[in-house]
């Protein structure tokens, strides 16, 4: 069994300077979970697949693995939910080649999100599939054109592609895979969580629109999912697939011993990128010269490739061996990327540096641990990171995260053991969205010929069905729509962001709107920059003085433009539905941080940003304690979701208002919904109170990055926050809603719980 010393990990660190004395360091550990082991293979499982599994050393399946080859030998769609490393592409493996055994000239689809994983997976399976004699292959962008021909006319028994092939190719050129489509027995949805949001709901449409593709064909297939970080499998499969499935749950079936290190440097805030970049190459080089195996996550790929230059060039000094340090990126090309994964497996290359590239469900070999430069967008891309490390049960590993100069970064440092003990998330995505739909009904439309019939409603989904009568017509010959859908967005303008020629991010219009205005000083990933000025698809920075930020002017309306739905519990009410949020932008400051002087001012006031925006807010009665205490219920609110619900940091606001009726909301910052303010109104209650779990064991009176300042605020300061008055108002609110509601919203009206 390998073990890490941390307490000589941490004397290693600190000598080669990646932590200093004044630095705040947390340390936590999860324990070791040992996995048990079935008696013996299903029997139903086909002797030759067997075989073949014993051939590579696995004479047992886990119990789990056991259970859901069973429940897919049987016929169901399954969906299978266990940990990073615990075998999941060995469960649906193993009945995936039973099914094509059992049916000459049958053919297998998985489905990826990621290239580089597809190209993973593939190696797995290969050393199945080999005594077998079943092929597979890869259909996706690094695909060579004369492949891809072939691959058409003669295919596999098995073909990996993401979601964009399975569009633009599978259905959008349908006609050419007609064979393969015809005899597809079984379908792979691999890393079921990675489609959430935006993705997700442009996933659940797709896969709709497949299935219905196959259903017109008179095809059937097996569907297994999997996923490493879902609560909710049943609940997101349906949505996802809309296909019922039946459920594997393997959460704590086994893990690795865990060692995490959550630091908050003490960095001045105008020279934290350069000092935190250096801190992160010591790290690596610390761990290079410990012999540990590790991935070095960056936020960007110029942080990347700076850190890695940086550490090759240090590596050399202490007698390191340079060329054990890697970079790996979306941007290397498919043999390049294929080279390295291979070295990282084979243990000739130590260190790696790179970007989420690396972030799902690859089988890298037994890593020993993982950097973090900086919180991921997510806590669930944070999970699917750190499961990088221990990748066997019986492997300690270690979990290094380093804290940008954010507050949601912070916070996560002052709060490890919430983060530790956070269940999986529940995913979200909104199949009905009006306008991801509306992106969609082109492509159903030369699928289906431009009609769809009543009995296909079941597949589609009520509200794409109905789009689709509505959009019904004749449909031009060889109409191929299909290249227009941008999968992984769909709603909400992006825009690059641009430092001279040289692309360095993407922006959404909400950020730019609200930190990108002209004139601010804008942090990306811990490097301060001068918005220069606006282009028609872009924001162009410049090189600023490091001791300068803007401080900008806001305030928010709200106008109320829908309710879906709503409960009240004596005065309090809570609803779900949609507001048009109106923010208004006044102007800047500019101030120099080391001496706190004001240095000039600017912006266009009165510049404002208008969304309908998917909502959810709670109303309480005014009182001293309600006026005095609402900044800091949203603001706990706001905290506690981040443990509840999947959504990425910039993917949501909140506001509170005063005057009035006191109302916190939580909305969503882009139209159309994706979900998550709708599943917040069916699990406040406990986001609620996870904020305040969070802010009564901060030890702070006033609140502080620990418990309830969050990254962003517009209308109530943090200086303004009563945190007593806060917590006090929400557990009033929590007592009071506990015996349930005594009115819901029902055809535009509050009506008595347990009227029709």
């Amino acid at each position: 069994m390998n073990t890490i010393d941390i307490d000589r990990l941490l004397t290693r660190l600190n000598e080669h300077d990646a932590l200093r004395a004044v630095d705040t360091v947390k340390t936590g550990a999860v324990e070791r979970i040992e996995p048990q082991l079935a008696g013996q293979w299903p029997a139903e499982l086909n002797r030759a697949v067997r075989e073949a599994l014993n051939g590579i050393g696995i004479q047992r399946p886990y119990q789990h693995q056991a259970d859901a080859i069973s429940k897919s030998l049987s016929g169901a769609d399954v969906v299978m939910e266990s940990p990073t490393a615990s075998g999941k592409t060995l469960a649906f493996t193993a009945p995936m080649l039973n099914s094509l055994l059992l049916n000459e000239g049958s053919h297998a689809l998985m489905i990826y999100p990621m290239k580089a994983l597809a190209f993973d997976q593939r190696e797995q399976i290969r050393q199945v599939c080999e005594p077998l004699e079943i092929e597979s292959w890869p259909y996706d962008g690094d695909t060579p054109d004369d492949v891809k021909s072939w691959l058409r006319k003669s295919p596999p028994q098995i073909l990996l592609t993401n979601p964009e092939y399975l569009n633009a190719s599978f259905l959008g050129w349908r006609e050419l895979w007609d064979g393969f489509l015809r005899n597809l027995k079984y379908v792979v949805i691999d890393e079921m969580h990675e489609y959430r949001g935006f993705f997700g709901g442009n996933m659940s449409l797709l896969l709709r629109r497949f299935f219905l593709h196959l259903n017109r064909i008179g095809v059937s297939p097996r569907v297994f999912l999997s996923t490493a970080t879902c609560a909710n499998p049943a609940e997101h499969a349906r949505n996802l697939t809309g296909r019922d499935v039946e459920v594997v749950s393997a959460r704590n079936v086994l893990r690795p011993k865990r060692h995490f290190m959550f630091v908050r440097p003490d960095i001045p805030d105008f020279r934290y990128r350069e000092i935190l970049q250096r801190r992160i190459e010591q790290a690596a080089l610390t761990a290079l010269s410990e012999g540990l195996q590790t991935l070095v996550f960056c936020p960007s790929k110029r942080f990347l490739e700076d850190a890695f230059r940086n550490a090759q060039t240090r590596a050399a000094g202490l007698g390191l061996d340079a060329d054990r340090i890697s970079a790996f990126h979306a941007d290397l090309k498919n043999d390049q990327r294929q080279d390295i994964q291979q070295k990282i497996k084979s243990g000739d290359i130590t260190i790696v540096f790179t970007t989420n590239a690396l972030e799902l469900g690859l089988d890298i070999g037994g890593l020993d641990g993982v950097i973090l430069a900086g919180f991921p967008p997510s806590i669930m891309s944070a999970w699917q990171q750190i499961g990088r490390a221990g990748r066997g049960w019986n492997r300690d590993a270690f979990v290094l995260f380093y804290a940008m100069n954010d507050p949601i970064d912070r916070f996560f440092v002052g709060n490890l053991d919430a983060f530790l003990d956070k269940p999986f998330d529940e995913l979200v995505i909104d199949p009905d969205n009006e306008e991801l739909i509306d992106n969609h009904l082109a492509p159903l439309a030369a699928e289906t010929g431009g009609a769809v019939q009543p009995s296909e409603e079941s597949i589609l989904g009520n509200a794409f069905y109905e789009a689709a009568k509505k959009d019904s017509g004749k449909v031009p010959k060889n109409y191929r729509p299909h290249l227009r859908l941008n999968m992984r967005g769909g709603i909400g303008r992006s825009f690059d962001l641009k430092r001279g020629n040289e692309e360095v991010g993407q922006i959404s219009a909400s950020r730019r709107f609200r930190e990108a205005y002209i004139g601010a000083i804008f942090t990306f990933f811990g490097q301060r920059y001068r918005v220069h000025s606006h282009e028609e698809n872009a924001v162009v920075l410049a090189e600023v003085e490091p001791n300068l930020r803007t401080d900008a002017g806001f305030y928010t309306v709200t106008t109320l433009r829908d309710i879906f739905s709503g409960y009240s519990y004596g005065d309090i009410e809570v609803y779900y539905g949609s507001l048009d949020v109106i923010t208004n932008f006044t102007g800047y400051k500019l101030i120099d941080e080391r001496n706190g002087e004001e240095k000039g001012a600017g912006g266009t006031p009165d510049a404002q940003s208008q969304n309908n925006l998917h909502t959810f807010w709670i109303n309480v009665p005014q009182s001293e304690c309600s006026t005095a205490g609402i900044g800091a219920l949203e603001h706990m609110l706001r905290v506690g979701a981040m443990f509840v619900i999947p959504a990425d940091r910039f993917d949501t606001s909140t506001h509170s208002k005063t005057n009035d009726e006191p109302t916190a909301y939580y909305y969503e910052n882009y139209s159309g919904g994706i979900g998550v303010a709708k599943k917040l109104f069916e699990v406040w209650q406990t986001a609620l109170a996870k904020g305040v779990e969070i802010a009564e064991n901060c030890d702070c009176r006033l609140g502080c990055q620990n418990c309830i300042e969050p990254a962003k605020s517009y209308n109530i300061s943090n200086a303004d926050i009563d945190k007593v008055r806060g917590v006090e108002l929400a557990k009033n609110l929590l007592a009071t809603v506990q015996d349930g509601p005594d009115h819901k919203f029902h055809n535009g009206r509050m009506v008595p719980v347990g009227n029709p």
